[in-house]
């Protein structure tokens, strides 16, 4: 049973029930936003020259919600009392954090990053909560506590893997084959929730704490910007950039 206050004060009870409808939520998702095209090219390294720039920020409307907490249910030795909810981050300012921001549409563009995925089990959570990852690169899976954790990954509402890891410490590695967003729980701890976006591309972005991206180096055309958070839904607009071009994009959210 998860259970989760506010300021520490106020909880509600939420059974594995409340993932699975998650899991449909994100299943309906993924189809729409990072399902790939039948028959869609492969996406291909090249020079950019004079890209364009899109920076924005996601922003909360109305006032921002109070940080919640999760009251730890099981090795509460280990873990303490409760641990942070990360589902919905909001600064005091409005800025909200992890957001996904992505270009589709590109086919050919700058090269990847050095992109190293890895996710740990360490506290009572999954760290990063939200990061993303190259379709048909590698994740490391890494167990950091003394109690045994058992990382149970979805995507489009199937396994992707399911590990069992009992000794601290422990690294297993799993190849993202499929592009969509992946949804981890632990079948030990059932508040431990984190999300990988698998891209297939790295015109991408994920909001920090000031609620701010920047993506670069885009080759001149019109584009779909899709926006993606695990409570607050998705958005899409279409911009047009010229070479060299620095556009501002901001996106707005509400929990209603």
């Amino acid at each position: 049973m998860l259970s989760i206050a506010k300021n520490s004060t106020r909880s509600s009870a939420f059974s594995r029930s409340f993932w699975i409808c998650k899991l449909v939520g994100v299943s309906l998702l993924s189809l729409l936003l990072l399902s790939p095209a039948e028959g869609k090219e492969k996406y291909r390294e090249a020079a950019v020259s004079n890209g364009a720039t899109i920076a924005g920020e996601a922003l909360f409307k109305g006032p921002p919600p109070e940080a919640y907490v999760i009251w730890v249910t099981k090795d509460a030795d280990v873990f303490g009392e409760k641990v942070p909810d990360e589902r919905l981050i909001v600064s005091r300012a409005g800025k909200i954090k992890n957001v996904l921001v992505t270009i589709e549409g590109i086919m050919q563009g700058k090269p990847w990053p050095d992109l190293r995925s890895k996710v740990q089990n360490k506290g009572g959570r999954f760290l990063p909560h939200f990061q993303a990852a190259r379709t048909r690169g590698k994740l490391e899976i890494v167990n950091r506590d003394p109690v045994l954790h058992n990382t149970h990954a979805f995507l489009r509402n199937r396994t992707l893997f399911n590990l069992a890891q009992p000794i601290q410490d422990q690294v297993i590695e799993k190849t993202l084959k499929r592009r969509g967003i992946v949804q981890i729980m632990c079948d030990t701890h059932d508040w431990m929730n984190g999300w990988i976006a698998v891209l297939d591309h790295p015109y991408y972005a994920i909001t920090a704490e000031d609620g701010a991206y920047t993506i670069t180096d885009i080759p001149a055309g019109t584009y779909n910007i899709e926006v993606w958070h695990e409570k607050l839904g998705q958005q899409q607009v279409q911009v047009t950039l010229k070479a060299g071009e620095q556009k501002k994009v901001n996106f707005q959210f509400s929990d209603k």
